[in-house]
């Protein structure tokens, strides 16, 4: 679910579930969501707020600038406008960010970590397989298929599919929501929150169409209302906004994006706000001041967290439903290189820092942030993405032959 943006001349790569290029992936199996038919709408209980009301029933109030074009089942291209490391006002960008080599911490000791309220992106959820990183007792998982039972020693995180309610077409959005509120009431004390959407900024999750922020708020506002009618006390977050540090062929200025589903009322329908804090080619603690980063790494989500702020949610957490770095796949003695994703590479020993030091920067200097979800343990050994080159691979936690990657380790060692 790689929300990490790209670079000029590039694309970023494609992602499991609901995301990119493989739509057969875990959602898509899921008939509950992914695969919508038609059928009448039974009114929500729940009460929503002035603007939510507002949200489900108008049409889109505000119009994106980003240019609508269809990426072949890939990732984004880089951005031609990048609003730099803030929402300052976008300056022209011609190539990748000037890669400088930062100094890294791999061979001093690493912090102790408590990932007891954090979380990771799994595959496979049945828990033979989940036995191998029992010991690092993360509190939260995100799957793409729905569970039907409660998965021992984890809170569920499900990532919604918005499937063919993107056509904005009103029986598309009634049997949508008739459809989430009977899973909410189905698997009430299974799945704990549901995250709705993913990377919604991004034209490929539009169908290669402009995204829609307007739309997409009255989408939210329809899960948000369903949901907690089938079941009060399921949590309600929003799409994972994809990091693009700026308008570009296929996506949409996350901040841009994010402003226009805020002003639209987004905050009212969510009980935490979430964005994809990926980190790209740096290290965690890098000043997101550094112009030459472009808005393209880990602390990008301060940006956000200003942003709700600015809309009076400051009384709402954010959660990172993805972070991660992709590794150099040469490491492992693969050719593998993946199109608009090679200037992201880091060794496996900096993966393994990066990883632990993200958990540690969150937990002393962002008081705001909830669950951080990291991308991913097992896509690697995934069946659903037999490509070897499969880029999503290259983020596990395990290689393709199921050994532990230093990440792993690192972790492990960290792990109180």
């Amino acid at each position: 679910m790689i929300a990490a943006a790209l670079l000029a001349g590039c694309t970023q790569p494609n992602v499991p579930a609901t995301k990119s290029a493989p739509e057969a992936s875990p959602v898509a199996q899921d008939t509950v969501v992914a695969n919508v038919t038609l059928s009448p709408t039974v009114p929500p209980t729940t009460d929503v707020s002035t603007s939510a009301q507002t949200a489900l029933t108008s049409t889109p109030l505000i119009t994106s600038t980003a240019q609508t074009v269809v990426t072949n089942g890939q990732r984004i291209l880089l951005p031609n406008v990048s609003a730099g490391a803030s929402d300052a006002t976008p300056v022209q960008v011609t190539s990748p960010p000037v890669l400088t080599a930062p100094a890294t911490a791999t061979s001093e000791p690493l912090p102790r970590l408590n990932l007891s309220a954090q979380g990771i992106n799994v595959a496979d959820f049945d828990d033979a397989n989940l036995k191998r990183i029992a010991d690092l007792k993360f509190g939260w998982i995100q799957v793409f298929s729905a569970p039907e039972y409660p998965i021992h020693g984890y809170k569920i995180l499900y990532r919604v599919s918005l499937g063919a309610a993107i056509s904005g077409q009103q029986a598309d959005i009634d049997a949508f929501g008739e459809q989430l509120e009977n899973l909410a009431r189905e698997r009430a004390g299974v799945i704990n929150a549901y995250s709705i959407g993913n990377e919604v900024n991004l034209a490929r999750e539009w169908g290669g169409r402009q995204p829609d922020p307007a739309l997409y708020t009255r989408l939210l506002a329809v899960a948000y209302a369903r949901i907690k009618t089938g079941d009060p006390d399921a949590l309600v977050i929003s799409s994972g906004i994809a990091p693009t540090g700026g308008d570009s062929a296929g996506a949409m200025d996350d901040l841009a994006y994010a402003r226009a589903m805020l002003d639209a009322g987004a905050l009212d329908v969510m009980d935490a706000y979430s964005f994809h804090a990926y980190g790209f080619a740096y290290e965690p603690e890098r000043d997101p001041g550094d112009a030459q980063t472009r808005g393209l790494l880990f602390r990008r989500a301060e940006a956000h967290r200003r942003l709700m702020e600015e809309f009076g949610g400051a009384n709402k957490p954010m959660w990172a439903t993805e972070f991660g770095w992709i590794i150099d796949a040469k490491e492992e003695g693969s050719g593998c290189t993946f199109d608009g994703l090679d200037w992201q590479r880091v060794s496996r020993d900096k993966q393994a820092a990066y990883v632990v030091r993200a958990y540690d920067y969150a937990s002393k200097n962002w008081p705001w942030m909830g669950p951080m979800f990291l991308w991913n343990y097992d896509f690697s050994r995934s069946p659903l993405y037999p490509d070897a080159c499969e880029q999503m691979k290259w983020f596990s936690l395990l290689d393709v032959q199921g050994n532990e990657r230093p990440v792993l380790s690192a972790l492990r060692a960290a792990a109180k």
